[in-house]
């Protein structure tokens, strides 16, 4: 994947113009994004693999609901350049949640090994089918079997965390600061809340 793409003008002239950018380079930036406002992301569709997906699917209509809410308010995040790696993001938050899952389960079958080696150990009598299904058991609840689905969780979370850093997932939640209209609670991002809901202690 290509290194780390321009700050969309938008996100950088709401953070107060960091770079301090002059105003030919605004308009210079501005001319050359090709951007996703909000009427181009409300047409915007996911995917034939996202959408057989249930939980990639979700993750999509979560994101780009707020990319609408950024857009909204005058700060356009994503190109049309963007929208594979989108999808690919959604793709592989399913799959490193299905791979967390597993891991649970694995965890579980090391905590009680001991037990399936005793009653290994103290059968009288057992079939040859019933005996490589629990000793296929107990190689699952090895260590290293532990470690595999480690290895694969890392390099998820390494792909996520890159992929967040191309589509500003961050950065979305300084979009939030974005004065609110008077009378309304400023309330956590719904970006902040998705993100912490899925961490499930796996933080990024």
């Amino acid at each position: 994947m290509g290194g780390r793409h321009a700050k969309p003008i938008g996100l950088h002239l709401a953070e107060g113009n960091p770079n301090n950018l002059t105003k030919q380079q605004i308009e210079d930036r501005q001319a050359a994004e090709v951007k996703l406002g909000k009427h181009e992301l409300a047409k915007l569709k996911k995917p034939g693999f996202v959408s057989k997906d249930k939980a990639a699917s979700k993750i999509w209509n979560d994101l780009v609901k707020e990319y609408k809410s950024a857009a909204d308010q005058g700060v356009e995040l994503l190109t049309s350049s963007d929208i594979g790696v989108l999808a690919l993001y959604c793709k592989t938050f399913s799959e490193y949640e299905k791979l967390l899952v597993q891991y649970q389960r694995i965890e579980n079958i090391v905590i009680d090994e001991h037990i399936l080696d005793e009653y290994i150990s103290r059968a009288e009598e057992v079939s040859e089918v019933n005996y490589k299904a629990l000793r296929y058991l107990s190689q699952l609840a090895s260590l290293e079997g532990v470690l595999k689905i480690e290895t694969a969780i890392n390099k998820k979370m390494d792909m996520l965390l890159k992929m967040q850093d191309r589509l500003f997932l961050n950065p979305l939640a300084k979009v939030k600061n974005v004065p609110k209209p008077a009378g309304k609670e400023k309330k956590e991002s719904a970006m902040a809340q998705f993100m912490n809901r899925r961490a499930g202690g796996h933080g990024t």
